[in-house]
Parts: structure tokens; sequence; C-alpha cells
């Protein structure tokens, strides 16, 4: 599916790019093409998401509207102050005929648009929620969204975007799983038409040397450098999973099959799932999973008959469920016979 938005392109990106001497690299192309409403950024340290992020709300700025405004935020002033500045900087450089307004205290941009009309960016300190609260916006940049708490962008910023049906760019280096890891994979492989999403190592930024790069992989542990410099979520399998309920308590850990089935997979996690969408994988008691599910294939469907009287003397309770069913005429003991075959997945 090819990701889709209310509002068409009103300017030219890469001739205002070319205006304003940014060359974006391949990786950033990517971002600046992207049509869809929501897009996600995870990368490596020095990739230049920043600049990226910068030269979108530029362009964001530009376009010709009565009035727009939009927000920079971030986990801490600190941070927020860091991308304002870059935007300060390309305005100043370029776009000083433009300028109504510059408040470096308010983190405030006023600018004239290309259309005459009035055009606001304000940066933002995550850490006074309540400070997010405010008018709609056209659009907002969240800078190192893997460290803001997931209901930052629930509970104060996506209701912002509503009413004016506007955009959002989520940049960050990775932290293992975590709200920002949801948004990435909703972005991934067409899931959702809205979103889209790229995760680009440190070393696709041309103008990084590869070598300084590498240094840093022998000072680093491991886990530090594959986190920080090539872009991977860590520790991010054992997330929980709102499509399929990962992990369940109850999960059966077997699944049903017929001779020709596929056994289904959570459209999120891509863990198994039976056939009302609930993950099959089993949780211990230690709180690890065991990813490892039995699958029970048969030529057809076994009915279950009547209870038999005399079933409870010689063997034991009658079998109510499926489950139940599977659990006394099928164990594992019973593989090949001519009931069906127990395989393994994966």
């Amino acid at each position: 599916m090819t990701p889709t938005t209310t509002e068409p392109a009103r300017i030219s990106k890469a001739r205002l790019f070319r205006a304003l001497g940014y060359a974006p690299h391949p990786g950033q192309v990517l971002v600046h093409r992207s049509l869809a409403s929501r897009r996600v950024l995870a990368c490596g340290a020095r990739f230049g998401k920043t600049l990226c992020a910068a030269h979108e709300a530029i362009a964001a700025m530009l376009e010709p509207r009565d009035r727009s405004i939009g927000w920079v935020v971030a986990p801490s002033y600190d941070l927020a102050e860091r991308v304002f500045r870059v935007l300060v900087s390309i305005v100043e450089a370029h776009l000083k005929h433009r300028i109504i307004e510059i408040s470096a205290r308010e983190m405030r941009i006023v600018l004239t648009n290309f259309g005459g009309g009035l055009s606001e960016a304000r940066g933002k300190s995550a850490d006074r929620p309540a400070s997010l609260l405010g008018e709609g916006l056209d659009w907002v940049v969240v800078d190192e969204a893997a460290q803001l708490g997931r209901e930052v962008w629930e509970s104060f910023l996506s209701q912002r975007l509503v009413d004016r049906k506007g955009w959002a760019l989520f940049t960050s280096t990775p932290r293992g799983g975590g709200w920002f890891y949801s948004l990435f994979r909703r972005g991934q492989a067409g899931r959702d038409p809205s979103y889209e999403s790229w995760s680009s190592p440190s070393t696709a930024n041309p103008y990084l040397d590869p070598a300084a790069v590498e240094a840093e992989r022998a000072r680093l542990p491991a886990e530090v450098f594959r986190q920080e410099y090539e872009a991977e979520f860590l520790a991010a399998e054992d997330e929980p999973c709102a499509a399929c309920g990962f992990p369940v308590p109850d999960a059966m850990g077997y699944a049903v099959l017929l001779v020709g089935q596929e056994l289904p997979l959570c459209p999120d996690c891509e863990r198994p799932v039976d056939g009302s969408g609930k993950c099959l994988e089993i949780l211990n008691p230690d709180g690890t999973t065991s990813p490892e599910i039995k699958c029970l294939v048969l030529a057809s469907m076994p009915s279950v008959d009547a209870p038999d009287p005399s079933w409870s003397a010689r063997t034991g309770p009658v079998p109510r469920t499926m489950g139940e069913f599977l659990d006394v005429f099928a164990a594992p003991s019973m593989a090949g016979t001519t009931m069906g075959a127990w395989l393994r997945w994966p």
C-alpha cells in the first residue's frame, strides 16, 4: 500500500532545499519524499536526523496558507533547543526577508510563507506535559521520541493534529522496545498506509567517516554499538503486543491445522496465533516464553461425539472443549496414528 495524506505537497521540496543549500543524502531523501502523515525515522548517531527534521519544518512553514503552526517537541528543554537552533540558523542564513519574529527565549519563530500568510514554529519540552496542551497543529516533529513516554504522544500531542489534519515526524535512536518501536513496526510492510518508517545506521550518512564509526565499534560494548550506531531495537521482541495479546498467561502452545493450512501469524508481532488471533506462545512461570508451537496436522477435523457415560470411570473427566479433546485424544505420544501427526513450529 502507498502511504497517502489528505493534503498534497504544495511546494517543491527539492527546489527549496537547493535554494537553502541543503543536499540530503539518500537516507534523508526517503523521509522527505514520503507522503505518509506519520513518519518514523529510527537512526544511528550522526545520521543527520536533526538536519532532516529541521528542513521538514522549514518546508512546512513556507507552504502557502493563511496561518499555520507547528511544534518541535523533545524530552527536555536542552534537546528541544538543539533542534530549534538549527531552525534559527537556516532561517537567518537564507530567509531573513521572511522573518516576522524570532525569540530564542520562547523558542518561537514567525515567518511570512509563500502565500503571504503567517507561519509559526515553537520549540516545546515534554518534561512538563501540561505545557503541550493548546491549539491545533499543522505539524509536529518529535525528536528523540524513544525517550518520551507513550502518554506524551497519545494524551497530549496526537489530538493537536486532528482538526487541522496535521502530520507528525518521529525521529530517534532506538531504545529497546516501547511505544516508539510500536510506531516503527506500524510503518513497516504497509501495515498502516498512513505510517511509513525507516531504520538507518550511522553509516548511511555518506558525509560521516566510516573509519570513525568503526573506531567506536572497538571502544563500545557490542550491544551499545548495535543500538547507537546500527539503529537496532534491542530487547524489543518481548514487548507486549496489542494485536494478539502477547504475553498470554493461558496460551495453549499448540494449534490444530488441516493438511495444507499454514499457522496464522499476528500481523503486528508475527508470533503464531489461533483462529481468533490470540497468541499461542506459552508464558512460563519465570516470565520467559516458549516460542516453539506444536501443530497437530489432520486430514479432516474430528467431531466430538456425545459423552460416553462410562468414560470418566475408565479414563477421567469427559473432554468438553476442542482443547480438552486434543489433550486426551491427540497427545504427542499418538504421533503417527491414523488421526494425524504432530509437527513443531518454527
